[in-house]
């Protein structure tokens, strides 16, 4: 009878307990129905199936929203990475909004091009050197105050890597590598661990972009980001400028970004100094409800000069450099640039056919010395590539 009572006291309090949740589920799916690709020096390459795909899952409730978008072609077997992002938005303050939990940093004007996504989000068939490109999957705290009422947004942001390099208890950084009976010891990267947070101690990133709606067609922006760890000697930092116009007719977007790249011998895709300049610019005009057209061009330019690995001891352990790495600290001029034309049928509110072709050239010197074809760490050096691509894009 207690149990009873005890059952009915808990249906009865239900109600009580339950508050208003929307959720949705919104996505993208592009499937490539022919994807053809010529690389110089490589042989062709015909692609059928899923080009991208991409799924977002919101939960909202009063001010509070909630974020979650599956790292659906990422490692998911490395910790902390199944979301791409993960984050909770309260909006209980007038035109102002907190971010915490793991997602993008804003800076960039992104924006896509016709077949292929910007240099700054992989886009690219030879495969690029930029170390400014979106900066995804890292942990965050961001400030943002404005909206299309007040005319504009600034968005400010504390960020960090999600993996973080290891040291010892003397505070060492910890190294993996070769043949642990080996003397000395060599040296293929820095011990690293998936983190759900970062810590200041050890790095920092900050970026603010800012927003100017001039009309209700044009977009203005500018960005800036930064960032730091302990075994870097200098930071490293970007700055960004883009417009965008949004009309019934024409669509247009413009990006243009100056970045300075220095990171720890031993880090992922490490480098000693990197400057590099992107430009993209690319146009949709609508001749009416269905059919459209669309151009896209970017140019990319970084001078990447690497370091020259010694030996040394640590510890009373000797070390030196894996061959894999050492550069010798050449530095390597690249150019690339790409051209993509194409046309688009809607077939529905949030459908598409789009056809396209894409043209692609690096240009890539070492040390001065022209017309190499092959240049270590850069890859397709001194080529040139061609992608023809029909895909049926969906939003839902």
């Amino acid at each position: 009878m207690k149990k009873y009572i005890l059952t009915l006291l808990v249906i009865s309090l239900i109600p009580n307990l339950s508050y208003p949740l929307d959720t949705s589920v919104k996505g993208f799916i592009a499937l490539d129905v022919f994807n053809y690709k010529k690389i110089e020096r490589a042989k062709d390459a015909l692609d059928v199936g899923i080009g991208v795909l991409d799924l977002k899952i919101f939960a909202e409730q009063d001010d509070m929203l909630a974020a979650m978008k599956l790292n659906i072609d990422g490692n998911l077997s490395v910790q902390n990475t199944l979301f791409e992002e993960a984050y909770a938005t309260y909006r209980g303050f007038k035109n102002i909004k907190i971010t915490l939990g793991k997602g993008v940093v804003k800076f960039q004007n992104l924006h896509w091009g016709v077949i292929a996504n910007t240099y700054q989000d992989g886009g690219t068939v030879l495969e690029s050197e930029n170390s400014w490109r979106k900066i995804s999957n890292k942990a965050l705290l961001s400030f943002a105050y404005g909206n299309k009422g007040t005319g504009f947004t600034n968005t400010f942001t504390l960020w960090g890597d999600s993996q973080e390099v290891q040291f010892d208890e003397k505070g060492n950084p910890k190294y993996v590598t070769g043949n642990p009976n080996s003397s000395p010891k060599y040296i293929t990267a820095y011990e690293t661990k998936a983190v759900p947070a970062f810590t200041t101690q050890k790095q920092l990133g900050l970026a603010n972009k800012f927003e100017l709606y001039q009309t209700k067609e044009w977009t203005f922006t500018t960005g800036q980001a930064y960032f730091k760890n302990k075994l870097q000697d200098k930071a490293s930092y970007a700055i960004d400028f883009g417009a965008t116009l949004d009309s019934t007719v024409w669509e247009y977007w413009l990006d243009a970004i100056y970045g300075f790249t220095s990171k720890a011998p031993y880090e992922a895709y490490t480098t000693f100094r990197k400057n590099e300049y992107f430009l993209q610019t690319g146009a949709q005009y609508h001749f009416d409800e269905y059919w459209s057209a669309l151009t896209n061009l970017e140019y990319l330019h970084t001078k990447d000069r690497a370091f020259t690995y010694t030996p040394f001891t640590q510890d009373g352990v000797s070390y030196s450099t894996d061959s894999k790495l050492d550069k010798g600290g050449q530095t390597v001029v690249s150019t690339s640039y790409k051209i993509e034309v194409g046309g688009q049928y809607k077939l529905s509110k949030s459908s598409f056919i789009t056809t396209g072709v894409l043209y692609e050239k690096k240009i890539a010197a070492k040390d001065g010395v022209q017309d190499l074809t092959y240049i270590k760490g850069v890859y397709n050096a001194n080529a040139e590539a061609f992608e023809l691509l029909s895909s049926i894009s969906f939003w839902f």
